[in-house]
């Protein structure tokens, strides 16, 4: 392994896992004012129980089996350190602000997509707020399906299945196997309801500070176990060494920001529903950059989990779900110990999912229970999106052409709509300084100046929108 390899490999580990703890543990300390007496909490209700609580919540809406899949697989294809400083620097200039302002308003109006919009754009925001409410519906929908396959695999790995065998063979009979895979989804999403139904603070939030440690701890646990696998130092460089040359190609960039966008949730009001549950004191511009750093942490795990061990026994890290359900099992099945680990791995992918689905149901839940859309009571809310789910879940189990128009038409194109457009309401209808100044700077330990409201009016907004376009323009 080259110096230059080992060098950016000690960097990662100091900013993104030193940064995450040191945050998380500032995050946990009690608020102080500015004159520094207690400042008094202005509880919502039915809000989040602290600040840990609020960060893991969102850690959870956005870490899911797509972000822990998706990174490492496209972070090898555009250049490995290249694609992850392009990451960054989006999540920086992009997602900030728009995750600020997205979170504040939420907040401020205690409302979720259809009366938050509606109080600030009338009929048009209201529509607007329907729209979001449907495509994370739609996310709640076909994402099962994926855990589905998931649950099966744990299954067969506590049966002993040997995937060095054949694993393409045990991953087609396990996808052709509809009947238990559709089951299966529907009990994903019974469960998550059940979870839903429970509320903020006793549901998703008590879950969330169980799963996202427990996920952490894996993952670490698996990374360290990767690391001892002979030959792994050729894996580790393929992942870590940037490709200098990626850093000219718009195409890595246009790809680092969808990633970005979907890592932290930045799309159908995710941030919003949450934000409407947070407190009046709590100081949204630290805690959302806290949120950032252990995405980032966790992407980067997940890459260092899959992508030297894939490239270190000479298999194809560019194979879609494969990746997940033929290579990496083939990988485990080869070292000692690796039925266990691979285990462990699929749990974390279930907890990962399960944490993105309780925020995936809670925006069209939110939008069905504001008085300015059908005033539903949380019960009626959830059994509503429970049936839409259970019914659209049917042709995404037994189609994979279906599955496939309906993943890009939701995850691609109306996520970055939806970003795009909330982004356009709140910088330039509502105006980037208001949100500012008046959103979430009072409760900011730090405090931002203008620069942010450019970067989020003219720089974020119009990099959303060329997205939208962009995510258009690949179905044709």
């Amino acid at each position: 392994m080259s110096g230059i390899t080992i060098a950016l490999l000690l960097i990662y580990a100091v900013v993104f896992g030193g940064g995450s703890v040191l945050l998380i543990l500032q995050s946990m300390r009690k608020k102080k004012s500015p004159a520094g007496g207690d400042q008094k909490t202005v509880k919502n209700q039915d809000g989040f129980g602290s600040r840990l609580g609020f960060i893991l919540s969102t850690v959870g809406l956005a870490v899911g089996v797509g972000a822990m899949w998706r990174f490492p697989m496209m972070c090898a294809q555009w250049g490995g350190g290249a694609f992850v400083l392009a990451f960054v620097v989006i999540c920086i200039v992009i997602v900030i602000p728009a995750g600020w302002a997205e979170i504040s308003f939420g907040r401020k109006f205690k409302k979720g997509p259809v009366g938050a919009l509606n109080a600030v754009a009338g009929k048009t925001g209201k529509g607007l707020g329907y729209i979001m409410g449907g495509t994370s519906l739609g996310l709640f929908a076909y994402y099962p399906a994926i855990m589905a396959i998931i649950l099966c695999y744990i299954f067969k790995s506590f049966g002993g299945i040997d995937y060095a065998q054949n694993a393409q063979a045990v991953y087609d009979a396990t996808n052709d196997n509809r009947p238990v895979i559709y089951i299966l989804v529907v009990a994903v999403i019974l469960l998550v309801a059940f979870v839903s139904l429970r509320g903020i603070q006793k549901g998703i939030e008590k879950i969330c500070k169980i799963l996202l440690p427990l996920l952490f701890l894996i993952l670490i646990a698996i990374t360290i176990r990767i690391c001892l696998i002979p030959g792994i130092a050729e894996g580790i460089e393929f992942y870590i060494r940037p490709d200098w040359a990626q850093l000219a190609n718009p195409q890595m960039w246009a790809a680092a920001a969808g990633m970005a966008l979907f890592a932290v949730g930045l799309g159908p009001a995710c941030l919003l529903a949450y934000g409407r549950y947070v407190d009046d004191d709590m100081d949204i511009a630290t805690d959302f950059i806290t949120v950032n750093v252990v995405q980032l942490t966790i992407c980067l795990i997940s890459g260092f989990v899959v992508i030297p061990a894939v490239v270190a026994f000479g298999l194809d890290p560019f194979i879609g779900k494969g990746l997940l359900f033929v290579s990496l099992p083939t990988v485990f099945a080869t070292i000692p110990g690796g039925s266990i680990f691979l285990i462990l791995f699929f749990i974390a992918l279930m907890f990962a999912g399960i944490s993105s689905s309780l925020n995936q149901v809670e925006i069209p839940v939110q939008a069905l229970m504001d008085e300015e859309g059908f005033g539903m009571s949380r019960k009626k809310a959830v059994l509503t999106c429970v049936v839409i789910a259970v019914l659209i879940a049917i042709p995404c189990v037994w189609n994979d052409a279906f599955f496939a128009v309906f993943d890009n038409v939701i995850g691609n194109i109306m996520y970055t709509f939806d970003a795009a457009a909330l982004a356009i309401v709140l910088a330039w209808k509502v105006g980037a300084k208001t949100v500012r100044e008046e959103w979430y700077l009072p409760t900011s330990a730090v405090k931002w100046g203008r620069p942010i409201d450019y970067m989020y009016k003219y720089v974020a907004v119009i990099c959303l929108v060329y997205f939208t376009i962009t995510a258009v323009i690949s179905l044709f």
